[in-house]
């Protein structure tokens, strides 16, 4: 399970996708709008940059002196388009010029738009970026709900769900129409002037505290680096993440090939191998305060942020007449209401409870056969991964940097691209690519595609029987320090199958970088996450649906998470891995031995891990649905109190991460962190219908999975299409099955 997020950046009331209105050869388009001419003038100077369409994208004109005018003229362009379904006459009203029109003329624009402002700050944040960009917040979410609680829209479109016209929609278009009405009652849109307004309020002050807490997260993560200077010190240290810590020092001017030194940094890809492998106690120890402390108290401190944006949400539920905001987020969701989520935790605790206390002894009597001087009490909390990861290699005959060597980023990739050619029928193609610095003005080669960055990558996504396009996307796998942490995949655009135009993403990660000449070796989790992603992005870019806010991703929140962690599996499936897992000095393939050992290990500690995200899961329900009864206190000191049930005690007292969750407090997953487990446990389950009776696997069934769940987007109830695929309602306990926490 990853803790990934999809990015969906339109600030309006409606989480749907952006949808992108030319293909990406604008000369093709007959009727050439002015941003598709912008988008197409390769040497010329773009007046609106972040108001580009198509997939021609030029990211070096989007310079942060534009944002402001950009967002500025889109809002001019959206009011336009929304006052141009305001003004129809009631015999006027069809599905076109109203439902239509809504996100062909202003969602699917406004959107694009946008997602390529959130994303270029994601990926190339500067000081200067990020002082415009929050200039820019409040304009979009001060737009956004004035057109959520616009009384003549809502008036023509309750007018035009009565017409007999909407009664005998498709089932697709009919769908959405509920959708859009329901969302925009429970957007207040029927609330009295003076609720209205306090709603916008609401919302102008959340957009900018969601930016601040992020902010704090990225500028609080890039601050922190402890430097080693003592070789003897980085003894238990693999090699390769050696090589990378002596290459951030040299980035950082801290070291030379003749004065060597190793810096470590807060990102995962450094903190997580010298907390798992650095002998040196007290080196340990310094790292994990660090990150325990991350945007607690100090410059980055996130306490005021956490508690303001509880207070708001909190509000915003009550006006528009729920208790609380899970209760808000939830009623259009699987789970249906807070309740329901929190009790799906609690249950899976309750299952998982005897394997999580069983693990710590099993980790306790572990360290006290190996360390005389061990008390055989609790454990220190910088102590837990070392001491996991001995045990892991000692018990399984496994030490997960040993696979390292035969992951290499090339190789994953491509390995990656012809299994889902043959297990869903496509076809990927390379596109290649070329950087500009931003402002520059300079033009790429021909034949080329711009990228925001020298690591970016640009492919093309075909149907391999019929060879019709289906998508285009990006891939940005490395870290940097103007890159936000984590791995997430963004829908830029939803294209239109009939018209020729392909859907548009990108998939971004901060995966274990090439050091000097030797090319990125990722551990298995990077594996995993570059899987996980790529099934977000399957999900998307596959999506075949006849209205475009119903495609891929635009499902139920605790739905989206299903093909992507489905895709995770395939990683563990040794003739998958035989296919790419490659030395990258000798070419030899991963050795079934290590293949084995790989998985007996899987499963190590397979109810702490789970018990962990139950913690963050259910700290999230917790806090949104008691939010007045906490009103006032730390969140931070909430959540300690709360992951007590969901830990392992500890010699000194840990932190939560509440402080710095953005899935929570500025991404998506607000009272719907839960949907990770609860697409796990869906996905546990619907994996075991790509297995023969004899254990092998049925690729033929990812073609039935393409089509009855993949091009499906959310064209009906999730529970629906499951049953659909699989054939019955899923079984709940199948997670704890494929994890050996219980029995079947």
């Amino acid at each position: 399970m990853k803790s990934s997020i999809i990015q969906i950046t339109s600030l309006a009331l409606l989480p749907f996708l952006a949808a992108c209105n030319c293909c990406d050869d604008c000369k093709s388009v007959p009727a050439e709008t002015a941003a598709v001419a912008e988008a197409c003038a390769p040497a010329k100077q773009l007046q609106h940059p972040f108001l580009q369409q198509g997939h021609a994208i030029r990211w070096s004109a989007m310079t942060p002196e534009n944002i402001v005018p950009d967002t500025k003229e889109a809002i001019a362009r959206a009011q336009k388009a929304i006052d141009k379904i305001c003004a129809l006459k009631p015999e006027e009203l069809t599905y076109d010029n109203v439902v239509g029109a809504y996100w062909d003329e202003y969602m699917a624009p406004f959107d694009f738009f946008s997602s390529l402002m959130a994303h270029v700050k994601d990926v190339c944040m500067t000081p200067e970026y990020n002082a415009e960009y929050e200039k820019a917040l409040p304009l979009i979410a001060e737009f956004g709900t004035s057109v959520d609680l616009n009384p003549k829209l809502w008036e023509t479109l309750k007018a035009y769900a009565e017409t007999e016209d909407a009664k005998n929609l498709s089932p697709e278009k009919k769908r959405y129409l509920d959708k859009l009405v329901n969302a925009f009652r429970d957007g207040g849109a029927d609330l009295p002037a003076d609720k209205k307004a306090e709603l916008t309020e609401i919302s102008k002050e959340s957009t900018v505290l969601r930016q601040a807490f992020s902010r704090n997260v990225l500028n609080a993560t890039n601050a922190y680096s402890l430097v080693v200077t003592d070789p003897a010190r980085l003894a238990g240290l693999p090699e390769t993440n050696r090589a990378a810590a002596f290459e951030e020092a040299k980035k950082a001017g801290k070291a030379t090939d003749e004065k060597p030194a190793w810096m470590f940094t807060l990102r995962s890809t450094s903190l997580g191998p010298a907390l798992k492998y650095l002998e040196d106690e007290a080196l340990r120890k310094e790292l994990w305060a660090a990150s325990d402390t991350l945007c607690i108290g100090g410059e980055f401190d996130n306490s005021k942020n956490t508690r303001r944006i509880l207070e708001l949400r909190q509000k915003r539920a009550e006006i528009l007449g729920e208790a609380n905001y899970s209760d808000l987020i939830l009623k259009r969701r699987m789970a249906k209401n807070g309740e329901t989520a929190f009790n799906f935790v609690l249950e899976l605790r309750e299952k998982t409870k005897a394997a999580f206390l069983r693990e710590y002894e099993e980790l306790k009597a572990f360290r006290k056969s190996q360390d005389a001087s061990y008390d055989g009490g609790n454990f220190e909390p910088w102590d837990l991964a070392y001491w996991a990861e001995k045990m892991r290699k000692a018990q399984y005959d496994f030490d997960s940097n040993s696979v390292k060597p035969y992951f290499t980023m090339d190789n994953v990739m491509d390995g990656m691209f012809r299994f889902f050619e043959e297990l869903h029928g496509l076809r990927i193609r390379e596109v290649p690519s070329a950087f500009v610095e931003l402002g520059s003005g300079k033009s790429i080669p021909e034949g080329t595609v711009e990228v925001w960055h020298p690591e970016v990558k640009f492919y093309e996504l075909f149907d391999a029987e019929t060879n019709v396009r289906l998508g285009v996307f990006y891939t940005d796998w490395y870290p940097r320090e103007s890159k936000r942490a984590g791995a997430w995949m963004h829908p830029l655009a939803v294209g239109d199958r009939k018209a020729g135009i392909p859907n548009f993403g990108l998939v971004c990660g901060n995966m274990t970088a090439p050091v000097g000449d030797e090319p990125a070796l990722l551990t298995h989790y990077d594996v995993e996450t570059i899987y996980h992603e790529f099934g977000h992005l399957l999900h998307h870019l596959l999506g075949n649906t006849e209205v475009a806010a119903l495609n891929g991703t635009s499902v139920a929140w605790d739905f989206v998470e299903f093909p992507s962690q489905l895709n995770e599996n395939w990683t563990w499936e040794p003739s998958v891995l035989k296919r790419f897992a490659k030395h990258y000095k000798t070419g030899e393939v991963l050795p079934q031995s290590l293949i084995d050992a790989m998985l007996r290990a899987r499963n190590f500690q397979a109810a702490y891990s789970q018990m962990r995200q139950l913690g963050i899961a259910g700290s999230d329900l917790y806090i949104h649905r008691n939010a007045k009864a906490i009103a006032g206190r730390e969140v931070n000191d909430v959540g300690v109190e709360f992951f007590r049930d969901y830990s392992w005690p500890m010699k000194t007292p840990t932190n939560t991460i509440l402080n710095r969750l953005t899935h929570i407090f500025s991404g998506g997953y607000s009272s719907g962190y839960y949907s990770y487990k609860w697409a796990e446990a869906l996905e546990a389950d619907a994996f075991l219908s790509f297995k023969k009776p004899d254990g092998t696997l049925d690729l033929e069934k990812g073609k039935v999975y393409r089509k009855k769940i993949l091009e499906r987007g959310d064209t009906a109830d999730a529970n629906e299409l499951f049953r659909d695929f699989v054939g019955r309602d899923p079984d709940w306990n199948a997670i704890n099955v494929l994890y050996g926490i219980s029995e079947k």
